[in-house]
């Protein structure tokens, strides 16, 4: 039972009454992301990596515990394009990734992890960067980096490969103009995958999981039991989330009009809540807000 996704653990639950108690006991709610307001962040495992405006200092902040890593000095910061990074600092794991364009047809990759006093850095021909917007997901090992024009490119920290994939992007739909097609996207990984999320006015998001081995996105109508947390600087994903949250749905990092709940869709409604709700995507792509994921001792320590 603890190894089945959780639509098959419920039904597993219908079949008997002892199926029924073995299934609830390991059926785990997950708990939700916190939405916090910081300027120029990212966020993985409770850290988040910030910077000030127009510096080259980077640090690492837990918000809870106030633990604080500074980073080496990153020489000409402010053409950095792309920014991430795979877990907290407290693991020899970590890495620090950051991507920049001094030259046309050329990308700098430049990596960091606990231990080092310097940047590790490569270059290599690359066209992908027509990035406007921080789309970096960190799964399976390697950094997933999505461009503006939603091309993907991978890069693998332990090899120090970069592969720009031969996926063609989503396809625009007849009914959204191509160019506002671009705004309003959200990256996310769950178990694995890469899902997609796109948004244009007032139109119903759009979700597309990645298939590598048919190379190509595809669309889902639903997220089954997955709730997805989206914001420009940082996505989370959740199985089984608790009562009184959606499932099936994204939430954006927007509170409703004089509410302290966020805007949500629900794929299983086909509308957003509230309803009448109105989303300025252009307005969201520079919000601060960003979801972070809570230790679970997180009232301890608040």
């Amino acid at each position: 039972m603890a190894y089945l996704e959780i639509q098959d653990n419920v039904r597993a639950s219908a079949v008997c009454k002892s199926w029924y108690e073995a299934a609830v006991s390991v059926r785990i709610i997950d708990q939700p992301p916190w939405l916090i307001h910081f300027p120029k962040t990212k966020n993985t495992y409770g850290w988040l990596l910030m910077s000030k405006e127009n510096s080259s200092d980077f640090v690492l902040f837990n918000p809870f515990t106030k633990d604080l890593v500074v980073l080496p000095y990153l020489e000409l910061w402010n053409y950095y394009k792309l920014v991430g990074f795979s877990c907290a600092p407290t693991s020899s794991d970590c890495v620090v990734f950051t991507i920049k364009d001094y030259d046309p047809g050329h990308v700098t990759i430049r990596t960091w992890s606990p231990g080092q006093t310097m940047w590790t850095s490569m270059q290599v021909e690359s066209q992908f960067l027509d990035v406007e917007h921080n789309n970096v997901v960190f799964l399976n090992g390697l950094f997933y980096c999505l461009n503006r024009r939603n091309c993907l490119a991978v890069f693998d920290p332990t090899l120090r490969i970069w592969n720009v994939l031969d996926v063609p992007p989503p396809r625009c739909p007849d009914e959204i103009d191509e160019e506002n097609w671009y705004e309003g996207k959200f990256v996310v990984g769950y178990k694995g995958d890469i899902f997609i999320i796109c948004t244009c006015g007032r139109k119903d998001p759009l979700v597309f999981k990645l298939d590598l081995t048919q190379g190509m996105w595809e669309q889902k109508y639903t997220l089954g039991s997955l709730t997805i947390f989206a914001s420009i600087k940082s996505s989370e994903s959740r199985t089984y989330v608790s009562e009184g949250m959606l499932r099936n749905s994204v939430y954006f990092p927007k509170l409703c009009n004089n509410e302290k709940r966020c805007v949500a869709y629900s794929f299983d409604e086909g509308r957003y809540h509230q309803r009448e709700q109105s989303l300025d995507w252009g307005n969201e792509i520079s919000s601060d807000n960003i979801w972070i994921e809570p230790p679970k001792n997180v009232l301890e320590l608040v």
